[in-house]
């Protein structure tokens, strides 16, 4: 083998790594952007998921608002009741009631019916808005889990 052989051979040789090498960079960016927009589309289609549960869960808040507006008349009927049949709660009433609320109190002063009742039908109306969500929640999840299984 004469020298300029050996040279047009060692240059062949480095342009095939040379090409080896930007066509594995080129193989491995493909692979990485794929990879990328496979991810995207995932979340994509789980955000569809997390809208349509997010959704519902307004729905439902909305046809809860029609019983909020009963049970607050309905509260409102009792307070308009004669004085004769009206009442005045013990303190420790407001005590226990805030104990149960997680309310901190050193002490409590007697309390009216009408307030007592005003404040018992905001707490049930909260204790419904937070299961609806807590319902939502484990919808979500078990969304959430049920893609990841699909996705495995």
């Amino acid at each position: 083998m004469t020298q300029i052989t050996i040279i047009v051979l060692c240059i062949v040789l480095a342009a095939s790594h040379v090409g080896a090498y930007f066509m594995g960079r080129d193989a491995t960016a493909t692979a990485q952007r794929d990879q990328a927009l496979a991810y995207a589309g995932e979340i994509v289609r789980r955000q569809g998921t997390v809208d349509a549960l997010a959704a519902d869960l307004e729905a439902e808040r909305q046809k809860r608002i029609p019983k909020n507006r009963t049970i607050t008349r309905e509260v409102v009927r009792y307070v308009e009741l004669p004085a004769a049949r009206r009442c005045t709660l013990d303190p420790a009433w407001r005590l226990l009631h805030d104990a149960a609320a997680r309310l901190a109190a050193a002490d409590a002063a007697p309390v009216a019916d009408a307030a007592a009742l005003d404040t018992v039908a905001a707490n049930y109306e909260q204790c419904r808005d937070t299961h609806a969500q807590l319902v939502g929640w484990q919808q979500w999840w078990r969304a959430v889990q049920t893609s990841a299984r699909a996705g495995e």
